[in-house]
């Protein structure tokens, strides 16, 4: 946690405690009085919060919860049986009578003051620690995401590449084409995204590379529509958060339903895009969750860490066609 807020918290406390402690003194109207009841008091606060805070606490932390219970009433009783002595012959002199149980709710006041300190201390562990589980999942998914531009699907680089071989007698002009998207998209994966962020533009025209390739592999050119509307091109968004979608619609399309099979769009508008992948799919022919299929789980972990407030996923099914909607609102 950031220093200056840590003591934030700490200032908090202690307005509170000292306009509490001074409300109470009010009554007093000897002024020598009042600002040592005050002083005493912030010692004895100060002793009993700190105690827990750096010490006590640390049974907590070790889920040693028992001696915590225990040492927190033993420390609390220690702590307090100096301050009373002090404050029964010197600033309280007279208004306290020895008596055991008189004493008892100055103790407990310790007790709350003490555990106020390990409470402070737990909260800021707790920020800690989520800070924490939230770096390293965003350190997880960066690995993921190097893993996933070093290498490509093999399944649609093998049949890419028998599809390239088949064209190179028949349609030489085309077969080279190919190859050169091919590269295109390799080069993407593997340069272009190493930057946190690309342009909407260049993520476009990676995907219409994709689906150029993909449109090798079927005898119907409509077997696959893709719409795009962007007003701001130069837009800045997270690199390959569309790719799974559109792998998982050309892995599971069917050619059985009415074409086209697979229909992908995207609309920008200021700093709202758009997102829709939706193809057809046979429920009872595959055995397969698209919605646990290629790179799924990974992509709403990366929604869910890089724009936690400013995305809508929506993956619904009929049995007969799958429709993602994805809607990003860009920082």
């Amino acid at each position: 946690m950031n220093i200056f807020l840590k003591i934030i918290l700490h200032l908090f406390f202690w307005v509170v405690f000292l306009g509490i402690s001074a409300g109470n003194s009010l009554q007093i109207t000897d002024r020598y009085l009042f600002w040592g009841q005050l002083v005493l008091a912030s010692l004895w606060a100060g002793t009993a919060f700190y105690t827990f805070y750096f010490f006590i606490y640390r049974f907590i932390e070790k889920h040693r919860f028992l001696r915590y219970f225990v040492y927190s009433i033993i420390g609390t009783i220690i702590i307090s049986i100096p301050f009373i002595i002090l404050s029964r012959f010197s600033v309280y002199t007279g208004m306290y009578r020895f008596n055991l149980l008189g004493y008892v709710p100055i103790v407990l006041v310790t007790y709350i003051i003490a555990n106020c300190g390990s409470l402070l201390r737990g909260f800021i562990n707790w920020i800690e620690a989520s800070k924490q589980k939230e770096e390293m999942e965003k350190r997880n998914l960066q690995l993921e995401l190097e893993a996933l531009r070093s290498q490509v699907n093999p399944h649609f680089l093998f049949n890419t590449l028998n599809n390239i071989d088949a064209l190179i007698l028949s349609q030489p002009q085309k077969a080279s084409a190919m190859l050169i998207t091919l590269s295109d998209v390799m080069r993407y994966m593997l340069y272009q995204t190493q930057n946190q962020m690309v342009t909407i533009d260049m993520e476009i025209n990676h995907l219409q590379n994709v689906i150029a390739l993909h449109r090798i592999r079927f005898i119907q050119p409509d077997f696959i529509t893709f719409d795009v509307s962007v007003s701001q091109p130069e837009k800045a968004i997270v690199p390959l958060l569309f790719l799974p979608f559109v792998e998982n619609a050309c892995k599971f399309a069917q050619f059985k339903q009415t074409l086209p099979a697979i229909v992908i769009s995207i609309h920008q508008l200021e700093n709202t895009v758009t997102f829709i992948c939706s193809n057809t799919f046979d429920e009872n022919a595959s055995k397969s969750n698209q919605n646990g299929g290629i790179g799924l789980e990974n992509v709403k972990k990366r929604l869910s860490l890089l724009y936690p407030q400013n995305h809508s996923l929506k993956i619904v099914t009929d049995g007969t066609r799958f429709l993602v909607t994805l809607v990003i609102e860009l920082l």
